[in-house]
């Protein structure tokens, strides 16, 4: 919610163009603040990584409804081999790619390539794939002296127009 209320009190934000709100993704029986079929844009910025793995394809079903014809969901997530998932140690693994962190909260690394995990989530929701990649980048803090290996998944998917 601070994260909300920081975009909202922005003097850039205009609530005619952009609706911010608060959500549990992952409560079936909660009902988002918008109509169905009334978004253009959703924008999942390390969002679905922090969802249970057996509750991210009802998530993304759920929100998939809320786009107009031709909407774009947009997603920057995780990947496989991330340093932040090679940084964990053997007894935070709950399950294959998903990790408990030391304040309790979970994180989930996707995979792109072989599995194509984020590409069934969304066309199983009805999404049609625009773009689907890895992005890889050594990041460099020479203050600190730290080389980090980072591995996003970057996703675009659309909802038909029919």
């Amino acid at each position: 919610s601070t994260a909300i209320e920081l975009v909202r009190t922005n003097s850039a934000y205009d609530p005619r163009r952009c609706f911010a709100f608060v959500h549990d993704l992952c409560d079936e029986d909660a009902t988002y603040p918008v109509p169905g079929g009334s978004l253009d844009v959703i924008i999942l910025i390390f969002v679905l990584s922090a969802v249970v793995p057996d509750k991210m394809q009802k998530a993304i079903g759920r929100l998939s409804r809320l786009l107009k014809p031709g909407g774009m969901m947009l997603l920057r997530d995780y990947g496989r081999y991330d340093m932040a998932q090679l940084r964990f140690k053997k007894g935070q693994c709950l399950s294959e790619s998903f990790y408990v962190r030391g304040d309790g909260t979970r994180v989930y690394f996707f995979t792109q390539g072989t599995k194509k995990e984020l590409d069934t989530l969304f066309t199983t929701a009805g999404l049609e794939k625009v773009q689907n990649l890895v992005d890889r980048r050594l990041q460099v803090n020479r203050g600190k002296q730290l080389t980090m290996y980072r591995v996003w998944i970057q996703c675009k998917y659309r909802k038909p127009l029919v």
